[in-house]
């Protein structure tokens, strides 16, 4: 299965709190596509403001993170070279 676009970062507005739960109905990866089965654990990562979450199977969720870092680790230079 594709993923769309870059990995995305949980650094930006966008992100909201991340949730690991247990699939109680057949779902889909908001990433890669893939099903994530009934009883089957995944990450919800909800969306500020709203009622809504997206949906992530680990493997993905687990890129999200380090994409996080290399961000955060990015920042954190920034922040020391001034």
């Amino acid at each position: 299965m594709s993923k769309k676009g870059k990995t995305p970062s949980l650094i930006g507005g966008g992100a909201g709190k991340s949730d690991f739960v247990v699939a109680k109905r057949k779902r889909k990866c908001k990433r890669c596509s893939g099903y994530i089965h009934k009883d089957e654990n995944c990450v919800e990562v909800k969306i500020p403001n709203t009622l809504n979450h997206k949906t992530y199977c680990f493997d993905c969720f687990k890129e999200t993170l380090e994409q996080s870092q290399r961000d955060l680790d990015a920042l954190k230079e920034k922040v020391n070279s001034f």
